[in-house]
């Protein structure tokens, strides 16, 4: 799992100025009933967008108007200096300087919205966690209400603070923590609201000499049944034996592992879940392909890792990695037949146990 492969943004508020008086001393009922009358106020804003997450940094020049535009501009570290992601809402351009490389891609319909992914996200959040208010504060010279939202599945140990601007409620910073541990943050620095901007902005003119790649065709794997996957590829799929209360397989894909051969994906999730944003934190993914003694062997991915022995004769090399989201354990081993790879945010005694029920 990439360190950063999701954005965690939530905007969270109240505003008691149409009361005619403002209060310090949020209620979380209040920020609940709340929520809706404030979600997309911001109809455009430019910032300095700040990410940290394990000890690394990257500033983007960030603009953004409805409906769902963005242009980012990403400016340190210099490894990434210079790269550009542009949407107009419904077609993407991500350009890479240092290759002269502009990848496309359609939005496909269904991903398409009049809703800020922020606004989209608050709805996982307050459905998810527990809100409760958290003093106020300032970030960028503006005044915040600060509030802390757990998650209400145990099986997720982290918080997210949010600074939420005290005149529109967008969200200024962000940090997560796990076990009191801060994990990420996010900050919008030099931030100004509702300016204008055109809305060429939000097209991309393709440098002169620069090789343009469409992604469309790529696009995600086809989710098939069990049985259409074997017939794809040349190994017995195996399945775990044993998986935590509650989870069951909610999809199978058929991906390429290398030039010449295909491998299988396994996606499983808590079936009992009703809550979509944590079952989809704590899905199971097994990734399968046939062994290759000649080929070069797995690498070792980063984080902390260590060998243990799977299915009492089998090394396994078990990586536990610090995410935005919590600790990500991959284990990678083979079978003389085929390469595994298991990973999930559940702890080590149950993805241990999943690895030796293979």
């Amino acid at each position: 799992m990439k360190a950063i492969n999701i954005l965690l943004i939530t905007i969270i508020g109240i505003s008691l100025l149409m009361a005619g008086c403002v209060d310090n001393e949020l209620t979380s009922e209040q920020i609940k009933q709340q929520i809706l009358a404030h979600q997309d106020g911001v109809q455009s804003f430019t910032c300095n967008m700040v990410m940290s997450s394990n000890n690394e940094t990257m500033v983007m020049n960030y603009m953004y108007k409805q409906p769902n535009m963005i242009r980012m501009v990403y400016t340190e570290p210099s490894e990434v200096a210079g790269q550009v992601m542009v949407s107009n809402g419904t077609y993407i351009w991500m350009y890479n300087p240092t290759e002269n490389i502009v990848r496309t891609a359609n939005i496909p319909e269904s991903e398409q919205t009049n809703r800020s992914r922020d606004a989209l996200f608050l709805k996982d959040l307050v459905d998810t966690c527990t809100i409760v208010p958290n003093g106020v504060g300032t970030v960028s010279g503006r005044q915040c209400h600060r509030i802390t939202a757990t998650p209400e599945d145990a099986a997720m140990p982290m918080t997210v603070d949010v600074w939420l601007d005290k005149w529109n409620w967008m969200p200024l910073k962000i940090e997560t923590y796990q076990n009191g541990e801060l994990m990420m943050s996010m900050e919008y620095q030099d931030v100004e609201f509702n300016v204008d901007i055109p809305n060429s902005t939000f097209e991309f003119e393709i440098p002169e000499g620069a090789t343009v790649e469409s992604t469309d065709k790529a696009g995600a794997p086809e989710t098939m049944t069990l049985e259409e996957a074997q017939a794809e590829v040349l190994f017995d799929i195996t399945e775990p034996a044993y998986l935590p209360q509650g989870y069951e397989m909610e999809s199978v894909m058929v991906t390429p592992v290398s030039a010449s051969e295909d491998g299988v994906v396994l996606i499983y999730t808590n079936a009992t879940d009703e809550d979509m944003l944590s079952a989809q934190l704590t899905m199971v993914q097994l990734v399968e392909s046939a062994y290759n003694e000649s080929a070069e062997p797995m690498a070792s991915l980063e984080g902390d890792n260590e060998t243990i022995t799977v299915g009492d004769e089998y090394n396994c090399t078990m990586t536990t990695m610090e995410t935005p989201f919590g600790k990500t354990i991959v284990l990678q081993w083979n079978d003389g037949t085929r390469d595994y790879m298991l990973a999930g945010l559940l702890d080590r005694e149950e993805m241990i146990n999943i690895t030796n029920s293979i």
